[in-house]
Order: structure tokens, then C-alpha cells, then sequence
């Protein structure tokens, strides 16, 4: 019985070590095989040093992906997706967290505003039309110490390059189709300078699908020198110093939108010139310096932008400048009249530019916020 009971046992931790290694390669060759496939499917600018598959938990490194010509328009350190694997039973996939480490990005537009896709769009197949993929949820998005490059090719010859750093993003309860429910985020990020390193923060709720939110919006110490061509024309003075402090409670429901908000223009320092000539956002500039000299170089606008979002007529970028246009134009102590469709302002008393008129104003201004 003991010369039994001992072989039992052998074949049994055998049997173990057997199945034990063979599962470890089988990992192994999987992980191979679907980094293959991977790189395989999304073309010759994807690439992935490495895949561990795990019960429950796939972690990669050293992901990028480069475009067409050659340009790295994406990569991560590393990503990391929790799992319920038993979810595929119930034709679902739920994805409890997907994390990921110091990614970067570069999103571009052309000269028309259109967004330039990072990744090549391909048209699906017959097979995935006949048979989609189940939908996906995603409990939870966190985003660690990521950096986002916004190329503008629009706003002027030279294209204009936003960058932000130290993203950290959280985003829970996204479902791909998109659905009814809220997904709720909290986003802080840095905008660097020329002079000063600008500091986002925003959190709320968003309805992916119909595009309702509830959210707030902070911004302090944002270098305004580092966006000159939203705003300065060649017959403006040319700014030197300045900062931008906006906070904004934005509201979208049916597409309605209603949004109050301040903005603090702070520390504007201006090019010298002889006299008090030359405008700032076709604003007198004489006016601008009486105004900063006798308000703590501070001008603070309060407004509230509300529209219709499928309005024709309404943009969210006119109706917000057209609110800030306002309410700076009075702060200045100039006069302001709607004739129609355009804003008029007429120059305050003991300027240069007084009795003239500046029209249009909303136009000039309305690109330091775009």
C-alpha cells in the first residue's frame, strides 16, 4: 500500500508539473501570438515590445504607433486592462479598468479647422458588419503623467502648437455603443508658456451619446503671449506679459447651453511706443492702461453664454465672445449698442479713438479664447 500510495503521489506531482509547464508555455506562445496578430492587423506603424496575459489582467509596454509618413503620433509606457474574462459568456465585455502610463498624443487640423485622424480609418469588413462586436464597458479610464500636442494649422500661417503636460485624467463608465447613462471625469493638466506655465482643472459629467453635461471649468495663470495669433492683428500693440484666469460652469441639456463664467485678464504689459497710440484688441489702448493702472492691472469679465446648440446662427465660439466682448467693453466704461447682428462700441470719453467707434469688436476678442 505504501509502495502504492507513493507512486499515486509522483504521478500526481507529474502530472502537475506537466500540466504547470505546459500552460506557462502556452502563455508564453499566446502572448507571441497576439502581439503577432496585433501588429499584424494595425499595420506597419504599430508596434509593442512586450504582452503578458494573465487570468483576469493583460498589461503591455512600450506601445507606438507612427502614421503613414513616419511620425510617432501615439505611444504609452504602458497599459494595463483588468478584465472580467466570464463577461464574454454573457455577450458582453466588461473592462474594470484600463490604465495608462505616461502616454502621449498629437492631435492636428488642416487649414479648414477639420481634425486630422491620428490613426488610419479602415472601412469594415463584411465580417464585422454581419457580426459586430458585443459591447464593451469600461468601469473605469485613468490616464498617469500624460502630455497632448494640439497642432492648429488653421489660425495662421505658421501653425500653432498647444501643448499639455502632466494630464491626469479618471473617466468611469463609458460603454462603446454609447448609451443613456452619465459618465462622470476629473481632469487636471499644465499648459506651458512662454512666461509662466498655466494650470487646468475641470471635473463634471458627460452623456457621450447626446452630448448633455454638467461640468466645471478652472484656469489659472494661462500665458496669453503663447496664443498671439488668436488674437493680435498686425495693427495691435504687441503684448509682452499677461495672464488669463477663467472659471465657467457649463451646463448642456438638449442641447441647450447655458454657461456663466469670469474671466480675469491679469499683469498686461505692452511693446513701448511713444504716446499712448495703437489699440489691444482694437480696444484704445490708452483705455486699456487707464483701466489696468486704476484696477490692479486686472480686468474681470462676468458673462453667461446660453444658445441652442443645432441653431444655424448660434456657435459656441460667437456666443462666448460675443459675451466677453460685452462685458469688457463695459468695463472699460465704453459704450455698447446691438445693431442687428453685430456688436457696436463706441470709444469712451478722453481717448484717442473716442467719437470714431470700434465695430465689431467681438470679432477681435473673440480669438484670445478660442
Amino acid at each position: 500500500m505504501k509502495r502504492g500510495l507513493k507512486i499515486t503521489l509522483l504521478s500526481i506531482i507529474a502530472f502537475v508539473l506537466v500540466v504547470g509547464i505546459a500552460i506557462a508555455i502556452l502563455i508564453h506562445n499566446v502572448n507571441k501570438i497576439i502581439k503577432h496578430e496585433l501588429e499584424s492587423a494595425l499595420g506597419e506603424g504599430f508596434s509593442v515590445r512586450k504582452i503578458d496575459l494573465r487570468w483576469g489582467r493583460v498589461e503591455a509596454f512600450d506601445i507606438s504607433f507612427k502614421n503613414p509618413v513616419g511620425k510617432e503620433v501615439f505611444k504609452t509606457e504602458s497599459l494595463i486592462l483588468n478584465a472580467d474574462f466570464t463577461s464574454i459568456l454573457r455577450k458582453k465585455y466588461i473592462i474594470s479598468n484600463l490604465n495608462l502610463k505616461n502616454p502621449y498624443i498629437i492631435l492636428e487640423t488642416d487649414n479648414k479647422g477639420n481634425l486630422i485622424a491620428p490613426f488610419p480609418q479602415k472601412e469594415p469588413t463584411k465580417e464585422m458588419a454581419e457580426k459586430p462586436l458585443p459591447p464593451i464597458v469600461t468601469k473605469k479610464i485613468e490616464i498617469k503623467n500624460g502630455a497632448l500636442d494640439y497642432l492648429d494649422r488653421k489660425v495662421s500661417k505658421t501653425p500653432v502648437l498647444t501643448k499639455l503636460r502632466d494630464i491626469e485624467l479618471e473617466f468611469k463608465d463609458i460603454a462603446i455603443p454609447l448609451g443613456d447613462n452619465f459618465s462622470t471625469y476629473t481632469l487636471s493638466a499644465n499648459v506651458p508658456g512662454n512666461q509662466s506655465i498655466g494650470i487646468l482643472k475641470s471635473k463634471g459629467k458627460i452623456k457621450p451619446k447626446t452630448r448633455d453635461m454638467d461640468c466645471k471649468v478652472e484656469i489659472r495663470k494661462l500665458d496669453i503671449t503663447a496664443f498671439k495669433p488668436y488674437y493680435q492683428k498686425k495693427s495691435d500693440v504687441n503684448v509682452t506679459k499677461g495672464t488669463l484666469d477663467l472659471d465657467m460652469d457649463t451646463k448642456v441639456k438638449s442641447r441647450k447651453i447655458n454657461a456663466p463664467g469670469r474671466a480675469v485678464l491679469k499683469d498686461l504689459d505692452f511693446e513701448k511706443r511713444p504716446g499712448l497710440g495703437g489699440t489691444f484688441l482694437n480696444i484704445p489702448l490708452s483705455a486699456v492702461i487707464l483701466f489696468l493702472k486704476k484696477n490692479n492691472n486686472e480686468i474681470v469679465v462676468n458673462f453667461v453664454m446660453e444658445g441652442d446648440l443645432d441653431n444655424p446662427k448660434f456657435t459656441l465660439r460667437e456666443g462666448f465672445m460675443d459675451k466677453i466682448a460685452i462685458a469688457m467693453a463695459e468695463q472699460l466704461g465704453l459704450s455698447v449698442k446691438r445693431i442687428g447682428e453685430s456688436i457696436v462700441i463706441f470709444g469712451a470719453e478722453g481717448t484717442k479713438e473716442g467719437g470714431k467707434g470700434v465695430k465689431d469688436i467681438g470679432e477681435s476678442i473673440k480669438k484670445i479664447f478660442k
